[in-house]
């Protein structure tokens, strides 16, 4: 045991290419299912289940149904067996962009028919955004600490949970779900009507380090923008200082990345990161395609582009779909993660190859 740093144990996704770690990495090597056919995002409702008894499940909004199944994914690919003696040596982090949006314009609607007496008090309790916290904690008897951050860093904000004392292990992660009003809204602004959207969610397992990790976590940097890049359009060599200021801060740490997974999704922020990726990172190789697969997941978008890092490390190769018929034959030791959330931060993080 390496009392030294934080590893990522597990990896539970759902997305467009699928759910679960082999169907996701399968699909991103073009082997998927006739319906996602190795490639691309859906801007609908992602099928998925949840590994729970539906009894267990009737109160359950789709919003907290998604942490729940990514959660569960992660907790079954780390062989992880929650310990009933200590559940307070567990604990959860999730982010969210828009959190239960869902259920919160439908409790709006049904209050504004000026019926409020019949809200059902289960939709209410869904209504907030730490719901899915919520639901995780009991479903899996996990009571440690555990919150919903709007925007932010999970995985900064577990480590030092753990790195504290304050949990022995963390569920951090991050879900997006499904919401037609919003995504039709994105749809009809000028500066995101290009961006193909999708739902998602990813969890991660992170522990002291093991020789049975799929990585480390490194260096993780945020900084402020002035506004989310995906509905503002500001400053382009302000936005471009910002991101090599986060990248430089990251490697200065950490040392500098073979492979860099972007935060690229059609938008005018694209050609901003790719120019400070040219400056501070000229000898990485960019994984041009990734949401090409995923599409934009907003909230999740960070914690997604981390999901595919892991497993480009746990399996020690790129995908062939997002590398868009480019090879890479160099090394993997360490990927540089970044991405952006709604409220306007932009995030770097560093993973580490776990192999000697």
């Amino acid at each position: 045991m390496n009392a030294g740093g934080i590893s990522v144990r597990g990896i539970g996704i759902i997305g467009a290419p699928g759910t679960g770690v082999d169907a996701v990495w399968r699909s991103l090597n073009g082997g998927g299912t006739p319906e996602t056919d190795g490639v691309v995002f859906r801007e609908k409702e992602l099928p998925f289940t949840v590994d729970l008894p539906a009894s267990k499940l009737r109160r359950v909004n789709r919003y907290s149904r998604l942490a729940l199944a990514a959660s569960l994914e992660a907790q079954k690919d780390a062989g992880l067996t929650i310990d009933a003696a200590a559940p307070f040596r567990y604990g959860v982090v999730f982010t969210t962009g828009y959190g239960s949006l869902v259920s919160n314009i439908g409790f709006t609607k049904a209050a504004a028919r000026d019926e409020p007496d019949l809200c059902s008090p289960t939709l209410f309790a869904g209504t907030v955004a730490n719901a899915c916290v919520g639901q995780v904690c009991m479903q899996l008897n996990l009571k440690g600490p555990g919150t919903v951050l709007t925007g932010g860093n999970a995985f900064l904000y577990s480590k030092l949970l753990i790195e504290t004392g304050g949990a022995d292990v963390m569920f951090a992660g991050a879900v997006e779900e499904y919401c037609a009003d919003l995504f039709d809204a994105l749809g009809k602004n000028e500066i995101s009507a290009g961006v193909q959207l999708s739902e998602g969610a990813a969890a991660f397992i992170l522990e002291r380090a093991d020789e049975g990790s799929c990585c480390l976590i490194g260096e993780s940097v945020s900084v402020g923008l002035e506004a989310w890049p995906l509905i503002g359009k500001f400053d382009p060599p302000g936005a471009e200082d910002a991101v090599k200021h986060a990248i430089r801060r990251c490697i200065e740490r950490g040392g500098k990345a073979d492979v860099v997974v972007g935060s690229a999704n059609g938008s005018w922020f694209d050609g901003v990161e790719a120019r400070a990726f040219a400056e501070e990172l000229p000898d990485a190789f960019v994984l041009p395609g990734v949401k090409d697969c995923f599409g934009e997941t907003l909230g999740s978008a960070f914690s997604m582009n981390v999901a595919v890092a892991a497993m480009c490390l746990r399996y020690g190769a790129l995908p062939s779909v997002p590398a868009r018929g480019a090879s890479y034959d160099g090394p993997l030791r360490k990927i540089l993660v970044t991405g952006c959330d709604p409220i306007g931060n932009y995030h770097c993080m560093e993973l580490k190859s776990s192999k000697k």
